[in-house]
């Protein structure tokens, strides 16, 4: 399966996790590509192991055949529902967000479980600092599935996209328009700002410079335009509750400055009605 060709979905066999593999199945199903079902184990200590792994070191049995029984069972549930679907599993070892991020090298995108319970090591990948160096070293889209058990994209709801300015705008945006030609809906352009105190700023208008290439590329996707003075998690966080998923930018790589570091990124992931990607800037 060819990391170009494929969608990763991490698990961990909680609830959370395995929806979030069921909405990766749906999306991976519209793209007509593959999708790899991994569960990270730490790195081994003690006796009593299975047969090398990859070339890696030995697993302890107990935990493998736990982990490899986790993967298997999402598979077959997600073979079930998309028979056409080329789904994969493996079981990996090493630090959580390295590891995802070594299965994510060349993907289309990375899904990973999120739930307000905090259980499970995956659910709360998201909310802990290991998100910034999963987002860091990801070489594609990461999605924090969010939402009601069950619920599969549709044509329905919109994409909401949160736009900046060129360049970290393009990415977003590209991302946002994808999804919603894969889903058959529309995208909700949504650029807010924060004025300083006692400063009164004047109307902006969405940065249409990063629509461009989005626009070209998908134009048969309709897009609306939002743009408000507000909170912007406040105002993302409002158009959350009836979208598809929610769109965000980060702000770079070695110095991890942006939208999931920042106060904006950490309330949109915990309060969410529906999924957020988080898209790595251009390289």
């Amino acid at each position: 399966m060819a990391g170009s060709s494929v969608m990763v979905v991490g698990v961990d066999g909680s609830r959370s996790a395995a929806d979030a593999a069921a909405w990766a199945a749906a999306v991976a199903s519209r793209r007509r590509c593959g999708l790899r079902v991994v569960y990270v184990l730490p790195e081994p200590h003690g006796s009593g192991t299975e047969p090398e792994v990859g070339g890696r070191e030995p697993l302890p049995a107990e935990g493998y055949r736990t982990a490899q029984t986790i993967v298997n069972d999402v598979a077959t549930v997600v073979r079930t529902y998309f028979p056409r679907l080329d789904v994969e599993s493996r079981v990996e070892t090493g630090p959580v967000a390295a590891t995802l991020a070594a299965a994510s090298e060349g993907a289309r995108m990375i899904v990973l479980g999120h739930s307000r319970s905090g259980r499970g090591a995956l659910e709360a990948l998201l909310r802990r600092s290991t998100a910034q160096d999963l987002v860091r070293r990801a070489s594609c889209p990461v999605a924090s599935w969010r939402g009601q058990p069950g619920r599969l994209p549709d044509d329905c709801r919109p994409v909401v996209a949160g736009v900046e300015s060129r360049p970290r705008g393009v990415g977003v945006a590209l991302a946002a328009f994808e999804l919603a030609a894969l889903f058959g809906t529309s995208v909700v352009a949504v650029h807010a700002w924060a004025s300083l105190p006692g400063v009164t700023s004047g109307p902006r208008a969405v940065p249409s410079e990063a629509l461009v290439a989005a626009r070209e590329q998908f134009p048969r996707v309709p897009v609306a335009e939002v743009s408000v003075e507000g909170d912007p998690a406040e105002v993302l966080l409002e158009h959350s509750a009836d979208a598809q998923l929610v769109c965000l930018g980060s702000h770079g790589r070695g110095r991890f400055a942006g939208v999931v570091a920042g106060s904006v990124g950490r309330e949109v992931l915990q309060r969410s009605e529906c999924p957020v990607v988080i898209c790595p800037p251009a390289r």
